[in-house]
């Protein structure tokens, strides 16, 4: 088991930034190539964190990781290249390392900083590598923003 733990977390290492999680249990599966972190789980990358119920990462044949599956009363603190950070919570936040994309869904509620807009939506694409982001809602929940807009 601490040969799984190591290589997993060796393997997360090569996404440039130091990758620490913590958890109450760790469960490996390798013929599935996900490894699953079980309750309270902090998946801390750089300056951002997630914090989650569930955290599953999936591997490909080479033992490179290709996506981090938060689920469960999600919290996230995450940075991008320009200085910007987006605070929030959302039923399920999904990292794919190769794109530097995340795919925030169910009920998101994002506060972007510095300029403290406040976003809710359905579905959030967040690219931090471009400082990208879209936004999508739906009939019943359409996408709301509130700013600030100062005038002289």
């Amino acid at each position: 088991m601490k040969k799984i733990v190591c290589l997993c977390l060796m393997a997360l290492l090569l996404m440039a930034e130091e990758v620490q999680i913590k958890a109450d249990r760790f469960e490996a599966n390798q013929q599935e190539l996900v490894s699953k972190f079980i309750g309270h789980v902090v998946f801390t990358k750089g300056k951002s964190v997630i914090r989650a119920d569930r955290v599953y990462i999936y591997f490909n044949k080479e033992k490179k990781p290709i996506k981090v599956d938060a689920v469960g009363h999600v919290r996230f603190k995450l940075y991008d290249k320009s200085g910007k950070y987006y605070e929030g919570k959302a039923g399920r936040v999904v990292y794919f390392p190769l794109k530097k994309e995340y795919l925030l869904s169910k009920d998101v509620q994002i506060v972007q900083y510095p300029d403290q807009k406040k976003i809710y939506a359905q579905l959030v694409v967040l690219n931090l590598a471009s400082s990208k982001i879209e936004v999508k809602g739906n009939e019943n929940k359409p996408v709301k923003m509130i700013l600030k807009i100062e005038e002289k």
